[in-house]
């Protein structure tokens, strides 16, 4: 009895459990995050920070690779030429985003990785209702977020004569066709494809989900600085404000594909947005106070309307999730729970459910999703040109009349002037503005009084003034003092649009140089002038006419 005794403890000590290899098939699968669809990946993984430089890497060659042709849309003639550039840059998207993005995650899947087939998954699983409500909600998510930025904009009193302009006899049809396919086609499956079904996919085999949302949602961001810099030429702060933005949306792209598990519903969702964002052109007039800082106060604005939008969508997507994907026990408490059992009796009395396990129309899934998502974009051209409106008065960035059309091209600009003022003197700096809009005007004078020593005594300070006049003699701004820099800040107010075709002046005087003193109050040295350093900042904005997509600023790719 007591040889069994010590058998019995001794057995469990010499079992050897051996589980499958981190980031297999076998063990994903046995995970219930992935609802029975895993990633693509069968090799085991060994060191999971090697992995995520493997995956890093392929970041890497892409956006090296997209850096490239992204400066080529941005400098060649084929495509900044304003007669066909536009169109010509979204054609070429067609093949050029999904092949210079995608080919290179192909090589280093079979080389990199050791791995074989597809580098991500393409399922037929939850595709008919990914398709479904990748159109409804897609439709949805534009003109909420449209409300939310437009309520925003009227909260703040930045914002108002908002419009949806169409325009389309100016357009062309083969540019609006070309857009078209180059969003559904090329942008929204090939940025998904590559941000979700590989990113996060392959990085959430070796990490937490959340972490891999977190880490895809960076690089997804980071994958438009090409375009933001070659392209858009976009300053620090709007770059700043754009980042942060994108990873608000990867994040949010990255939980409506974990909650599908289906590629396809994120893509659509993201093509449909960047198809509306051209085919809708939302237009509305700015305060001068708005535009002083524009790229950080539209950064702070679309950050929140961003925010506000997708605390109002994720439940309607969450409800779609809990009703047709979640595969646990269905939703019993909570503000949702009503809501989702009358949607679960709807569903089961249509039998809906049934629609992803087979019901299909003939072919293949993939070009049936097409002709779907196709028919959905090109019957939502008609729809734009009933809401939009062809109203010159209405475009509060492009005026039309005939084959010529205004843009608004803002200014921001700087100006200096040193030098050496004698006592009771004074100069003047010019600043020429022609057909130009002036949203503020900013002076800064600096100067430094001469240092005294021991056996000196005391220095009395110098006295400066600086005033802004306009062309018409009026003093705008005027300000005095010794204390060593003056600064004046003027801007118009928001009711105000003047046209100003003339020169405005900045007058510096120094009034008194102050002297030196000894110590028993006798003047040891006579100062009769001091340098100055005047630096001044505007910003303007002109009309600017011009021809064709030259001129049209919703047509930039």
């Amino acid at each position: 009895m007591e040889s069994e005794n010590i058998i019995a403890q001794e057995k469990p000590e010499q079992l050897v459990v051996v589980e499958p290899g981190v980031g297999t098939q076998e063990q994903m699968m046995k995970d219930p995050k992935w609802n029975g669809i895993p990633p693509v990946g069968n090799r085991p993984i060994d060191d999971k920070w090697k992995f995520l430089l493997m995956i890093l890497a392929i970041f890497i060659v892409k956006i090296i690779i997209w850096g490239i042709y992204r400066y080529s849309t941005g400098t060649l003639d084929i495509f900044t030429n304003p007669d066909s550039g536009r169109e010509n840059t979204y054609w070429a998207g067609i093949v050029a985003k999904p092949v210079l993005q995608l080919a290179p995650v192909f090589v280093l899947w079979i080389y990199l990785f050791g791995e074989k087939g597809l580098p991500f998954r393409l399922t037929r699983k939850h595709l008919f209702s990914s398709i479904i409500f990748g159109c409804i909600l897609g439709f949805v998510y534009y003109f909420v977020a449209t409300g939310v930025m437009i309520g925003v904009f009227e909260t703040t009193g930045q914002g108002t004569d908002f419009h949806f302009v169409a325009g389309w006899d100016d357009a062309g049809w083969m540019l609006i066709i070309a857009m078209m396919f180059s969003y559904m086609i090329a942008t929204g499956p090939t940025e998904e494809i590559f941000s979700r079904g590989v990113l996060q996919d392959q990085t959430a085999r070796a990490f937490s989900l959340k972490f891999a949302i977190m880490f895809s949602a960076v690089l997804f961001a980071a994958g438009h600085l090409p375009i933001s810099i070659l392209v858009y030429h976009l300053s620090f702060m709007t770059i700043v404000w754009y980042m942060i933005i994108l990873f608000v949306m990867g994040c949010f792209f990255s939980i409506l594909y974990q909650w599908s598990r289906n590629i396809v519903f994120p893509a659509i969702i993201h093509g449909l947005w960047d198809w509306y964002l051209s085919l809708y052109a939302l237009r509305g007039a700015y305060s001068p106070t708005f535009l002083e800082d524009y790229n950080v106060n539209f950064g702070i604005v679309d950050f929140v309307s961003t925010l506000i939008t997708l605390s109002i969508m994720l439940p309607l997507f969450y409800i779609v999730y809990l009703v047709w994907w979640k595969h646990d026990e269905p939703l019993k408490e909570g503000p949702l729970a009503s809501i989702v059992k009358r949607i679960e009796k709807i569903k089961y009395t249509h039998q809906i459910r049934n629609y992803d396990r087979g019901w299909w129309p003939k072919g293949n899934p993939i070009l049936v999703t097409a002709a779907i998502v196709g028919l959905f974009c090109l019957a939502s051209i008609p729809v734009a040109a009933l809401i939009g409106t062809d109203d010159p008065s209405k475009f509060a960035d492009r005026v039309m009349g005939g084959e010529e059309k205004t843009v608004i091209v803002y200014d921001n600009g700087t100006l200096s002037d040193s030098g050496t003022l004698d006592e009771n003197s004074g100069t003047e700096v010019p600043i020429e503005f022609y057909d130009k809009y002036i949203i503020s005007i900013n002076l800064s004078l600096t100067w430094t009084d001469e240092s005294s020593s021991f056996f000196q005594g005391t220095n009395e300070p110098d006295h400066f003034t600086i005033q802004l006049i306009d062309p018409e003699g009026e003093v705008l701004g005027e300000d005095e003092g010794d204390s060593g820099t003056l600064a004046i800040l003027w801007s118009q107010s928001d009711s105000e649009e003047i046209l100003y075709n003339g020169t405005f002046t900045v007058n510096v005087e120094l009034g008194t140089a102050g002297d030196d003193f000894g110590p028993f109050g006798l003047r040891s040295n006579e100062d009769t002038s001091n340098d100055y350093s005047l630096n001044i900042e505007f910003n303007s904005y002109s009309l600017q006419k011009g021809s064709g997509d030259e001129a049209d600023v919703r047509w930039r790719s």
